[in-house]
C-alpha cells in the first residue's frame, strides 16, 4: 500500500494538540479577548492555533496572527502563521495553495531564522508531489532542498529532504534507492531531537522494511519506536492521547513481523492491544491497516471466510480514492481463496486486480516520461515500455 505509507508518514506533520480541545480553546478564547496587541497575544492565538489545527478555524485564526504579527513587525510568529496555512491546505492536499504559502513564508523565515518550520513546509509540498505521482518532479525538488539545508546547516532539513527522496523512489517502486535514502535520514537523527520527527523517520522505516519482508530491521526499528514513544508520553503524558494512532501503527506493525515469523498468537495479542486505541477520529490510513491486518492474521490460521471479509471491508474504504490500494487488496483478496481452494472465485479477483494494475502502470509510465522531459530538457525522446523506462531513470538519476 504505498500511497498508505506515505499517508501514515505525513500524518506526522500534525502539531501537537490538547486533550480536551474545546476546554482549552473556549478558555483561551476568553483571555484573548482581554489581551492588549503585543506578543502575549500573538502567544495565546498560536496557541489556539494549535488546538483548532484540523478544522476551518485554523484559518481564520492563523489569518489573524498573520495580521498582527505583520502590524508588530513579529517575523516569528508571522512565519509561523505562514507555517500554520501551510498545513491546513497540505492536510487537505490542496497543492496550489501550499505553494502559494510556501513563496509567502520564505522570505520570513530568513528574517525570523525559522528554518525547520520551513523545510517542514517544503516537505509538505514535495510529499504531495509523490502523492499525486509527480516522482521526478518530487526527486529533483527534495534535491534542491538538500542542498540547500546543507548550505545552512539544518539537520531537520536535511533529513526532511532524504525522507521526501525515499518517498519518491519507493512511490515509483525503486526500493533499494527508497531504503538507502531513509537510512540516511536515521543515520542523521540527532540523539536527542525532535521526538515527532524520529517517530516519522522510524515509522518509515518500520512500513518499508516490511514490505521488503525485512524481518530482521522491521523488529529493530519496531522496538526503537515503542522506546522512543514510551520515552516521549513519560515526559509529555497529556499528549498521550494525541498520539493514539502512533500506538496503533506500533501494535499493527508488531502483529505483521509475528504473522511474518510464523507466530499468529502473538500477533494476535498486538492486533487486540491496537483496538484499544482505535476511536471514531482514528486515521483514515490506521483503519484501513487495522482491518488489512485481521484479515492477514484469519488468513494465516485457515479461517478465509472471515479473511476475505475483513479485506472486503478495506476495498469499500479503498475504492473511490485509492485505486493502486484497491488493486492490491484485491490481489490479496485472490490469494486468500486460492488458499481455500475456489480458483474460480480466485481468477476473478486476479482479473479485476491486473485490469486495474496495467491501466496504472501504463499511466505512470507516461507521466513519468513527462517528467523526466521537463527534468532533463529534452524536447523529443523515443517512446519507451514501462520496463525499459525503469534503466532510464537509473542512469538519468
Amino acid at each position: 500500500m504505498k500511497r498508505l505509507i506515505l499517508l501514515i508518514i505525513t500524518c506526522y506533520g500534525l502539531l501537537s494538540g490538547y486533550a480536551n480541545t474545546d476546554t482549552a480553546s473556549d478558555s483561551l478564547l476568553q483571555v484573548l479577548q482581554t489581551l492588549p496587541h503585543d506578543t502575549t497575544r500573538l502567544s495565546t492565538l498560536n496557541d489556539i492555533i494549535k488546538i483548532e489545527q484540523n478544522n476551518y478555524k485554523c484559518i481564520q485564526y492563523s489569518d489573524s496572527l498573520m495580521q498582527e504579527a505583520l502590524k508588530l513587525k513579529n517575523d516569528k510568529y508571522a512565519s509561523l502563521a505562514a507555517y500554520y496555512h501551510l498545513l491546513y491546505y497540505y492536510n487537505r492536499c490542496e497543492q496550489d495553495s501550499v505553494a502559494k504559502w510556501i513563496v509567502k513564508m520564505e522570505p520570513l523565515v530568513q528574517k525570523s531564522g525559522l528554518w525547520d518550520y520551513f523545510f517542514d513546509a517544503r516537505r509538505f509540498q514535495i510529499d504531495l508531489y509523490t502523492f499525486t505521482e509527480q516522482y521526478e518532479l518530487a526527486i529533483s525538488e527534495a534535491n534542491k532542498m538538500k542542498q540547500k539545508a546543507l548550505d545552512i546547516d539544518n539537520n531537520r532539513g536535511t533529513v526532511a529532504a532524504y525522507q521526501c527522496l525515499s518517498n519518491a523512489y519507493i512511490g515509483s517502486q525503486r526500493w533499494d534507492e527508497g531504503l538507502k535514502a531513509l537510512e540516511e535520514a536515521y543515520r542523521l537523527l540527532p540523539k536527542n531531537g525532535n521526538a515527532v520527527v524520529h517517530i516519522s523517520v522510524l515509522s518509515q522505516l518500520i512500513s518499508v522494511t516490511k514490505e521488503m519482508k525485512d524481518n530482521y530491521r522491521q523488529l529493530k526499528y519496531l522496538q526503537e519506536l515503542e522506546n522512543v514513544l514510551r520515552k516521549f508520553i513519560i515526559d509529555n503524558p497529556s499528549l498521550k492521547d494525541g498520539f493514539a494512532d502512533v500506538f496503533i501503527f506500533n501494535e499493527i506493525f508488531y502483529a505483521h513481523y509475528y504473522l511474518n515469523t510464523n507466530q499468529p498468537q502473538i500477533a494476535y495479542s498486538h492486533i487486540e492491544k491496537s483496538k484499544k486505541y482505535l476511536t471514531e477520529n482514528t486515521y483514515f490510513m490506521y483503519k484501513v491497516l487495522y482491518y488489512d491486518i485481521y484479515a492477514k492474521y484469519y488468513q494465516s490460521i485457515k479461517q478465509y471466510q472471515q479473511a476475505s471479509a475483513y479485506i472486503d471491508t478495506t476495498l469499500t474504504m479503498l475504492k473511490k480514492d485509492f485505486t493502486s490500494d484497491y488493486a492490491e487488496q484485491l490481489l490479496k483478496q485472490a490469494k486468500i481463496w486460492v488458499e481455500a481452494g475456489d480458483n474460480n472465485r480466485a481468477t476473478t479477483l486476479y482479473q479485476q486486480a491486473l485490469a486495474i494494475k496495467d491501466s496504472a502502470a501504463m499511466a505512470l509510465s507516461n507521466t513519468q516520461m513527462e517528467q523526466i522531459k521537463k527534468s532533463y530538457n529534452l524536447d523529443k525522446i523515443e517512446p519507451v515500455s514501462y520496463t525499459h523506462l525503469r534503466a532510464h531513470e537509473t542512469v538519468l538519476d
